[in-house]
């Protein structure tokens, strides 16, 4: 398909030096560990900080 693997998006992003966070309980209902995102620098994120990126950003790209 035209999506390229998860891990492979991950690392282009990583290689920009863009942020990475993941909804905290989406992740651990789905059995991701912090140590599972710590390869890409990736942090849990709650709602607060959520919130405060999209205030931040000027766009947004979700999935």
């Amino acid at each position: 398909g035209w999506l390229a693997p998860l891990a492979e998006v991950l690392r282009r992003l990583v290689g920009k030096k863009i942020p990475i966070y993941a909804c905290g309980a989406c992740s651990r209902a789905r059995g991701v560990t912090e140590a599972d995102l710590s390869e890409y620098g990736a942090k849990f994120g709650n709602p607060k900080i959520f919130v405060s990126l999209v205030e931040w950003a000027d766009r947004i790209i979700t999935e």
